[in-house]
């Protein structure tokens, strides 16, 4: 029997989240198709471009968030 090796079993693949057994059958069908494994390398090549993607918020974003925050935090009283 021959299982199709779908985008979404590469991309396991990729994370390291098959198991040994489908490791392997996706090992021998990369051997072997070249469509899936021009697939597999365009997949590896946006999970490389994606590990290098930080976002953060602009500073004037955060300073807002924190003074809407001190604003309407509760507020602590002494005893």
């Amino acid at each position: 029997m021959t299982k199709n090796i779908t985008q979404d079993n590469l991309i396991r693949y990729i994370y390291q989240e098959t198991s040994q057994e489908e490791s392997s059958l996706i090992e021998e069908a990369l051997a072997t198709d070249y469509e899936l494994k021009e697939l597999y390398e365009s997949l590896l090549e946006s999970k490389s471009e994606l590990d290098k993607v930080r976002i953060s918020p602009p500073q004037d974003v955060v300073d807002k968030i924190m003074e809407y925050s001190s604003k309407t935090a509760p507020h602590e009283h002494a005893l």
